[in-house]
């Protein structure tokens, strides 16, 4: 449906400057670590941004003065105690560091801020805007972990083999060089195997290796059990004295596997210490790495690499119920302030006196917890009452593996000066809670009928034998960092679209869209009547649904009905990628009132909008916001629903650039970034998957290289070089691997992926050597932003050696091609600008043919080359041919899975339902709602800037599109452009944030003798320009463009013949 052009106007208008007073000049928008009033930071030196807001065209900031104070009466007074940065002539109004006194834990400041504009006029200061610190120092920490004592799984097990005689091999990182003098190999038993053996899977041949390298490239043989069999030690644990030996990492390699007879040769061990002279084992928690593209290593059914290093020695049953932990204490008088800083492993809920304490779900943030983990910092003033008080939590399982832990520091200040301190700490009692079991990929059992009322409450009485005193455990070389980035929340309720019951008692749900969470479920019925609600994407032929795409995972709540009235049931725990739910076992006849969907997700908020007269794209659109925020859970997934659910580097990376246009990802991505940099090894390599779970370390270059692409689609968006200089070493060390692998011949062989599931291959070698020059071409550009010139000379001279290296390997003379002439073999060198002149066109034409004649109008790329394939024929002037293929409705397109009745973006362009590899939330072909922005609507930051202080309007009337309009919700304010082409005319509306300026580039479609005016008058006529409506700075005419330079400001151009 056409939207209608006046109403977009009143629409753009209104919106265009939020919060706008009635003052001329103003400041809003105040942030600090990119947080509004953030509450438990642990930034020393925190960066804070605002927004301007101006009545007036062409306005900018010329200075700013910001004020911090300790107390609100003395910035109110002007009596800025911490600092006072005085009039700084500056325009930048983003990411300005704190300069004041040092900062101090657990404290409240007050910040304004007022600025100069163009004219040196003052705006009156801001309102003010808070931020508070959480621990600043580890030596702040009084609390200690507990845990409960449960046990712990199976033990490591790796994956399959085909023969008794594969190599494999299991490392330890000791975290630092250490002495010791054995290492003991502890067997396992499969207690979740047919036939329970000790000793299963007990090498038959191996040999200890140690290093002070990850990569084991200088090492040394510990010992050697190589040339003769082993006898299995059965139960019995088999220890190896080495001697006196100092290093950091152990290896141990299987060189002759275990067969069982009833499976296929594999390796598995219940536990791995390395101990010293006195019988410490030095390896408690030490992580744990393995070979191969899964880390070869099976992290299911009781098996997990992290249970080799877990401390318990023996393969037992794991329990996988939460357990739920309480403490009672006295607040003895009123109480001022009281926060609570408190994490969990894996995953806590917070109870005070009864109540939950804040809206976050799923919490901590996903890690390697070996190396990092976060706290969240809550304020519990309110929920405290004079007298006795109960803080209490409930432990789930989550990314953790191993004995579920709770650490919690509550302050209490009261109104007298004094403090009190709640810690987590032996005093502690625990007791099994009515989760029976948790398991993100499997689902939750809750039995009702165990609920103990009142547990989380002061005064309850604890039966004797269900409460237990906690453990006082250590988790060494783990640092605590407060989070600074949006939580997961529960951000939306869905209704059911309808319910069906294709057999007698059992219902299926259809909630019309594909999301992650879980629901909410209502029912009343006998004590012991069990529910179970199973999550699909799609449905068999018979109704019922079918989750045979989520391979391993049962994806499947069971509730337990205590048989009290209405009952309300919503797991912790879990949570599921799916449409349709079916429901068993429910008492009576399910209806639509007693089911809802929970759509569950890191909680940024949107903050981009695009659509178009092509209604094909508009829901395109729509699918890849909704497949971007569901996969957004503490880290960017691939999928929500199946057996994995991990942060690959290559999804990331394709999806940064729509996602930052569509949402407020901004503190996301910093924390992902530092996950990456945690995950990099001191030889520079980073693994396809952070935290590094699953895929090769070093990663496939597409991958790996994620680090430096999404720091430069942060920068392009941001303008945060603060963060580009954090990460710079890193980023270094990435590429000077890349360089040490590729040599001399600068060709870089090694790719796991190649373009992932293309309908055509593209020669692997040449997407690592361009990928190569690429990683190569960011950093130097990187260095370039921070004024590193050496660095930038160095990395551009060898740029141009790659490229000469790349053409003389791949091109072929003989067909004008590159590579086996797929689309992406030809897209890639284009796009990366190393194509010689004198055969650019030939090889544009080449894909072009590829496309519309070979394909019929269809792409053949896969991830990665269609990361590239719609900007470059953008680039080179034909938008046209990406609009035809990203208009198709017949596979393979997105169109197509729009047809099919997606409402997510596939992971296949294929329609696939059965076991394997067919997500139908896969967030990476969303990468094209970023060219939707950038040409169709035609608005994108200026990257030789960064942070829109300057940007490019640059709209493409092409096929059958007659309008399209786009708003970002940018860090200096909305930008904003909507365009309808007429029979007589170009019509173009544009919105400018104050304190930034666009370049308009506005199509002349065939018109010889343009004419083109403004809201307040005319800008071009008689082929020259006329400098008279505010705003407009200058306009030329070339080529097929009419070029404008603006200031800020709302515009509406009008562009038609001359009569």
């Amino acid at each position: 449906m056409r939207t209608d052009w006046p109403l977009v106007l009143v629409l753009l208008l209104v919106f265009a400057l939020p919060g706008e007073s009635k003052r001329r000049l103003s400041v809003t928008h105040l942030l600090t670590e990119w947080l509004e009033n953030p509450l438990g930071i642990d930034a020393p030196q925190p960066h804070f941004s605002w927004q301007m807001q101006h009545q007036e065209r062409g306005a900018s900031q010329s200075a700013y003065q910001i004020q911090v104070a300790s107390r609100p009466e003395l910035l109110r007074d002007g009596k800025a105690d911490m600092w006072d940065s005085g009039k700084v002539v500056s325009s930048q109004n983003l990411h300005i560091r704190y300069e004041g006194k040092p900062l101090q834990s657990r404290t409240t400041y007050y910040w304004r801020v007022r600025i100069w504009d163009h004219n040196d006029v003052t705006s009156a200061y801001s309102q003010p805007a808070t931020f508070e610190t959480a621990l600043l120092h580890p030596d702040e920490w009084q609390a200690k972990w507990i845990a409960v004592p449960r046990a712990g799984g199976n033990g490591w097990h790796s994956q399959f083999a085909d023969s008794v005689d594969v190599t494999k091999w299991v490392q330890l990182d000791l975290r630092q060089p250490v002495e010791f003098r054995r290492v003991v190999l502890y067997p396992a038993r499969p207690h979740n195997w047919v036939r329970d053996e000790p000793g299963f899977g007990f090498p038959v041949r191996f040999r200890l290796e140690a290093s002070d390298e990850p990569d084991f490239t200088h090492s040394r043989v510990l010992a050697d059990y190589t040339q003769a069999d082993v006898p299995n030690p059965g139960a019995k644990p088999f220890s190896i004295d080495v001697g006196n030996q100092k290093a950091r990492y152990v290896r141990l390699v299987i060189t002759k596997l275990h067969h069982p007879a009833d499976t296929r040769p594999l390796a598995a061990l219940a536990e791995m210490e390395v101990q010293d002279a006195k019988g410490n084992n030095l390896a408690l928690y030490a992580t744990v790495t393995t070979d191969g593209w899964n880390m070869d290593s099976i992290e299911e059914n009781d098996w997990g690499r992290a249970m080799l290093t877990d401390g318990v020695r023996e393969s037992r049953p794991s329990d996988t119920y939460a357990p739920m932990l309480r403490r009672e204490f006295r607040v003895a008088g009123r109480v001022k302030r009281a926060r609570a800083y408190v994490t969990g492993l894996g995953y806590y809920e917070l109870y005070l006196n009864g109540q939950k304490v804040g809206d976050r779900v799923l919490d901590p943030p996903y890690t390697n917890f070996h190396k990092r983990i976060y706290y969240s910092t809550y304020d519990v003033t309110p929920l405290l009452r004079r007298g006795d008080n109960c803080v209490s939590a409930l432990l789930g399982n989550g990314w953790w593996k191993g004995k579920p832990h709770l650490l919690l520091q509550m302050h209490i200040e009261y109104t007298d000066g004094t403090e009190q301190t709640i810690l987590s700490d032996g005093e502690w009692r625990w007791a099994k809670s009515p989760i029976l079991d948790n398991s993100l990929y499997h689902g939750e059992t809750y039995d009702a009928r165990l609920e103990q009322s009142g547990w989380c409450e002061p005064g309850f009485a604890e039966q004797q034998g269900e409460w237990q005193p906690v453990l006082v455990s250590e988790l060494s070389g783990v640092t605590l960092s407060a989070q600074m980035m949006p939580p997961v929340k529960v951000t939306q309720t869905l209704k059911p679209r309808w319910i069906s019951e294709p057999r007698p008692g059992v219902f299926v749900v259809d909630f019309g869209q594909n999301f992650s969470g879980w629901c909410r479920l209502k029912v009343k019925g006998s004590a012991g009547t069990t529910v179970t609600l199973k999550h699909a994407e799609v449905l068999f032929e018979n109704g019922l649904v079918n989750q045979q795409n989520l391979r391993s995972a049962r994806a499947t709540d069971t509730y337990i009905l205590k048989g009290e009235g209405v009952e309300v049931y919503e797991p912790r725990f879990t949570y599921h990628g799916f449409r349709y739910v079916q429901v068993e076992g429910y008492p009576g006849t399910l209806k639509p009132e007693d089911i809802e969907g929970r759509v569950v997700h890191t909680s940024f908020t949107q903050r981009g909008q695009f659509e178009c007269s092509n209604e094909l794209l508009t829901q395109i659109q729509r699918n890849a916001q909704w497949g971007y925020r569901t996969n957004w859970h503490s880290i960017p997934t691939d999928c929500p629903q199946r057996d994995e659910r991990q942060g690959w580097m290559g999804d990331a990376q394709m999806t940064a650039n729509m996602g930052l246009y569509n949402f407020t990802a901004e503190s996301a991505y910093v924390k992902f970034l530092r996950d990456i940099a945690d995950a990099q090894g001191e030889d520079g390599r980073i693994p396809d998957t952070v935290p590094h779970v699953w895929g090769t370390n070093p990663g496939d270059p597409q991958w790996a290289g994620a680090y430096l692409f999404i720091a430069w689609d942060m920068y392009r968006h941001t303008g945060a070089k603060h963060l580009l200089e954090a990460h710079y070493e890193g980023f270094k060390r990435y590429v000077e691997m890349l360089r040490r692998e590729a040599g001399e011949s600068y060709i870089l062989t090694r790719n796991n992926y190649g373009d992932w599931v293309a309908v055509v291959e593209t020669p692997k070698d040449l997407i690592s050597t361009g990928t190569y020059y690429l990683s190569v071409k960011v950093l130097a550009d990187i260095a370039r932003v921070l004024g590193k010139h050496t660095d930038e000379r160095e990395y551009r001279a060898l740029c141009e050696r790659i490229a000469d290296a790349f053409n003389k390997r791949f091109w072929n003379a003989q067909t004008g091609q590159y590579g086996n002439g797929s689309q992406f073999s030809n897209i890639f060198p284009l796009y990366l600008g190393i194509v010689p002149e004198e055969h650019r066109q030939k090889v544009l034409d080449n894909v072009i043919h590829d496309i519309t004649v070979n394909h019929k109008g269809h792409l053949s790329t896969g991830f990665i080359g269609t990361r590239y394939l719609l900007d470059t024929l953008t680039m080179l002037g034909r938008a046209d041919i990406a609009y035809l293929v990203a208009s198709q409705d017949t596979y393979p397109s997105w169109g197509y899975m729009v047809r099919m009745g997606a409402t997510t973006i596939w992971e296949l362009w294929k329609y696939e339902v059965g076991p394997g590899m067919n997500s139908h939330n896969h967030p990476a072909f969303g990468l094209v709602s970023g060219w939707f922005y950038e040409t169709l609507a035609g608005i994108q930051p200026d990257a030789s800037r960064g942070d829109w202080e300057h940007f490019i309007v640059r709209p493409h009337p092409v096929g059958d599109l007659r309008w399209a309009q786009a708003s970002v919700d940018t860090v200096r304010g909305r930008a904003g452009v909507r365009w309808e082409r007429r029979p007589d005319a170009f019509l173009l509306s544009v919105i400018v944030p104050a304190n930034s300026s666009a370049t308009v580039y506005i199509p002349k479609l065939g018109i010889a003798n343009p004419v083109l005016t403004e809201a307040e008058g005319r800008v071009w006529r008689n082929g020259a320009f006329i400098p008279r409506v505010p705003g407009v700075k200058s306009a030329r005419d070339e080529g097929d463009w009419m070029i404008v330079e603006v200031g800020s400001g709302d515009y509406h151009f009008k562009l038609q013949a001359d009569r």
